[in-house]
């Protein structure tokens, strides 16, 4: 059977093995890493000063260990606010550790009391936890998934219990448990477990890190570099989805097809650089007029772009281009980029007509507006 010292010895490796995780994850620049580093490099060192306290001055094994125990909670916490971009509260958080080093001092030199250092650093512990639950319950949750968010809450909850579970037995079985390293069965079910909180938390800080990686891919595969609309994989997945919705309820869609005139003229003639900022300077002017989770705008070719209108008319539609292209067309007072125009062609969808049929009377309408002489909107209805 596993002794209390060998307990904390695997402690401290768990701690080793998730700041090793999160070294690994340094290059991210996601906020709370290096703090979550930090708090299981903090752990490791406590784990390993409360396993070799007996051969430890006391000031070592009581004072600061617990304090340095203390102070990787805290580091875990702060992490935590960081990645949320909570306000970080510094000095209480600092002022909760010396207070833990300040009762573990009173309950070793004024009054010898295991119990008192059970309470103050298992009412820290719980302080911490429950941080740690209120800042993620404020807190956007993930772009992605949910369960990092739920995973960590209730492990945060569990972790408070426990804690109030501890106080309650050491207080009413002190005369049996009066050293950490004692080997009674309360003490050695409460150390187990106590060696698995910052190891814990930083896997639900983990996971959280993976959600937020990943929500950072998708969103770079989902958008155009240059630009920032969505991109003609995303639109399509978005307008899969958008026509599905449309069929079950009855009502129409609309698409706009946006084509800068004279494109190629722009770009031999002022240079790429200069083609690029009317790119920019169309997707920021476009969104002005979007209905914000709602429509969806896209870089669906070079120079082309596209406009889905879910639940919108033939006559909403050709208000929303003419708008458009009106906005399109005004000059920059500030001469941030050339002069330009757009035509437009514009097609309503019809009942179980397939994406690709839309996009197609659209294409044509725009073929049509450049053939009538650009800078102007055309409605495919054949």
């Amino acid at each position: 059977m596993l002794s209390n010292f060998h307990i904390l010895l695997i402690g401290a490796l768990l701690c080793l093995l998730m700041m090793l995780v999160m070294l690994s994850m340094w290059r991210t620049g996601i906020p709370g890493v290096r703090e979550w580093t930090c708090g299981n490099l903090l752990g490791c060192a406590a784990f390993l000063l409360y396993a070799f306290g007996r051969d430890l001055p006391s000031f070592l094994a009581f004072e600061v260990a617990n304090a340095v125990y203390a102070a990787a909670g805290a580091a875990i916490l702060i992490g935590y606010r960081r990645f949320f971009d909570r306000p970080i509260y510094l000095v209480w958080i600092a002022a909760s550790v010396v207070a833990v080093f300040a009762g573990i001092a009173f309950f070793h030199y004024q009054l010898d009391s295991f119990l008192g250092r059970t309470i103050v650093i298992a009412l820290h512990q719980a302080f911490i936890a429950l941080a740690i639950c209120v800042s993620i319950r404020y807190s956007p949750q993930g772009r992605r998934s949910r369960y990092p968010h739920l995973f960590t809450k209730i492990m945060a909850g569990v972790i408070v219990l426990g804690h109030a579970a501890r106080i309650l037995v050491h207080s009413t079985s002190n005369a049996d448990m009066t050293a950490l390293l004692q080997p009674s069965p309360w003490n050695l079910l409460f150390l187990s477990l106590g060696t698995l909180v910052l190891p814990i938390l930083t896997f639900g800080a983990v996971m959280m890190v993976h959600d937020n990686m990943l929500a950072k891919l998708e969103d770079v595969a989902n958008h155009d570099f240059l630009t920032g609309a969505w991109t003609r994989r995303a639109f399509f997945e978005l307008a899969d989805r958008e026509f599905m919705r449309m069929r079950r309820s009855g009502r129409q869609m609309a698409l706009l097809l946006i084509d800068v005139d004279y494109f190629k003229k722009i770009n031999d003639t002022l240079g790429h650089a200069e083609g690029d900022q009317v790119l920019i300077d169309l997707v920021l002017r476009a969104e002005t007029v979007l209905r914000e989770g709602i429509d969806s705008f896209a870089r669906v070719g070079g120079e082309e772009f596209a406009l889905l209108l879910p639940e919108t008319e033939v006559t909403q539609a050709l208000a929303v281009a003419e708008r458009l292209r009106l906005l399109l067309n005004r000059p920059d007072p500030q001469m941030r980029r050339p002069p330009y125009s757009v035509s437009i062609g514009v097609a309503v969808s019809r009942p179980d007509e397939p994406m690709r049929d839309l996009m197609r009377r659209a294409d044509q309408a725009l073929y049509q507006a450049k053939q009538e002489g650009r800078n102007r909107v055309m409605l495919q209805s054949a």
